[in-house]
């Protein structure tokens, strides 16, 4: 629920609904990581749970196989629909990758899988490093600036969730397994309803979002009298901008991370000052001239 419930104020604020910044705002933010970071740890408890009695390989590769064509098809659909802001290493790219790594604690001592979580927590905050910065290595969690992605959970630090979940469940697994909340079976139809969806997250976590824009499509047309294709264009005006702006950043010797946080400062400042027809690169008025131009600087002194 909290999932839709993001992405709907995502797909809101595409179409103009709510203002376009609402979704990037520190309390929306935070929002999205508590979100985030409960199925990392979901996943470490249930990596914890299924394997308690030993390996369950069909199980386990059968699990793994499909959260990675999950991924791969989460790629393959922002690469067509979001070039610019493709999804390279989300939250499922994120589960498959820290899955493996788990493995092997779900038969550890819990101290040395909470030992993980600790150093995987951590480590973002005291090795950060150029090395990193490789688009081979970046999905690591260690470099020094954040790609433009419509989802971004590097390995570190949130594969210390997986850890974390893993270690907790294995410090008393058949107490969880004998507790009267493993035991409890809805009888309400809404609760049978929460029960179903937490069965099939993955499923509901492919087809949601399409269901919610499309069905915002569909009624910003029927409101509006228009298909929504300003909507679209407008997309890949944003993001021929800010590839534009981080290239003219960096050509004047800017660091890739600061150009990139930059650039996402003067679209979201455009977009709040309803200057969004600056990133057209049309003619401006002398007023919106200099409402851009105010845009730019105040970004800039935030570099």
């Amino acid at each position: 629920m909290g999932m839709a419930f993001y992405h709907l104020c995502w797909d809101l604020a595409y179409f103009g609904i709510i203002p376009r910044g609402f979704p990037v705002e520190p309390p929306m933010r935070a929002f999205s990581h508590v979100v985030a970071g409960a199925f990392l740890l979901l996943v470490g408890v249930s990596l914890a749970l299924a394997h308690s009695d030993g390996i369950n390989w069909p199980g386990y590769l059968r699990r793994l196989a499909t959260v990675g064509a999950a991924a791969a098809l989460v790629t393959l659909a922002t690469h067509s629909f979001a070039p610019g802001e493709a999804i390279y290493f989300g939250i499922l790219h994120c589960i498959v990758i820290a899955s493996i790594l788990a493995l092997p604690l779900v038969r550890a001592a819990p101290l040395v899988a909470l030992t993980a979580a600790a150093f995987a927590l951590a480590a973002p905050l005291f090795f950060v490093s150029g090395v990193f910065d490789s688009p081979d290595l970046v999905w690591v969690g260690l470099s020094t600036w954040t790609p433009t992605t419509l989802d971004w959970r590097p390995l570190l630090p949130w594969s210390g969730l997986v850890f974390l979940g893993v270690g907790v469940t294995r410090l008393a697994p058949k107490i969880l397994i004998a507790s009267p909340l493993a035991a409890w079976q809805p009888v309400a139809a809404p609760t049978r309803a929460l029960t179903w969806s937490g069965r099939h997250s993955l499923a509901i976590y492919l087809v949601h979002q399409p269901i919610l824009f499309g069905a915002l499509f569909a009624s910003y047309g029927a409101l509006f009298g228009t298909t929504s294709q300003a909507g679209f264009d407008g997309q890949q005006t944003v993001l021929a901008f800010r590839a534009t702006c981080q290239k003219e950043c960096a050509e004047g010797g800017g660091a890739a991370k600061i150009c990139a946080n930059a650039c996402q400062c003067v679209v979201k400042g455009l977009q709040d000052a309803d200057l969004s027809i600056a990133m057209s690169r049309r003619t401006l008025t002398e007023s919106q001239e200099e409402g851009y131009l105010h845009v730019v600087r105040s970004c800039a002194a935030q570099r």
